[in-house]
């Protein structure tokens, strides 16, 4: 079906709207507004990376993960993650934002094919982020 592509592109666009603003802009939601449209057009950049090898190139997940190891690096330090930037911090980090964007990568994907049960495992380490990143802040 063609319109599941689109669908991802939506679902993910909007995960990624609410999870940025979970993790990061819900106490500074002036200075986020002062980024748009640039920060809407990363994000709608950042899923339709994704949309173009999980729909038009049809990657395996072990492809595709690893470009979005790839991809997040990339982005967490052009956005200067300060976390990332501490050695302390930087394994655990590296987890959460590991968890973070394969919640934001597959789980629209899984949705949409219906294919939650047969990645069960990921999908609960993928949906673990607002844990870890609780525990994270009560250590870090």
């Amino acid at each position: 079906m063609k319109n599941r592509g689109i669908i991802y592109i939506i679902l993910s666009f909007i995960l990624w709207l609410v999870v940025e603003y979970i993790t990061v802009w819900h106490a500074r939601f002036d200075e986020w507004m002062s980024y748009m449209p640039l920060a809407l057009f990363q994000y709608l950049f950042i899923v339709l990376v994704f949309w173009f090898f999980l729909f038009i190139k049809k990657w395996n997940y072990k492809k595709i993960f690893i470009v979005m190891i790839v991809v997040m690096y990339i982005f967490e330090f052009l956005w200067q993650n300060f976390l990332l930037l501490n050695i302390i911090s930087f394994i655990p980090t590296s987890i959460l934002l590991i968890q973070i964007w394969g919640f934001l990568t597959f789980i629209p994907f899984w949705l949409i094919n219906r294919s939650i049960k047969q990645h069960i495992r990921s999908t609960i380490f993928y949906c673990l982020w607002p844990a870890l990143g609780f525990i994270m802040a009560l250590f870090i």
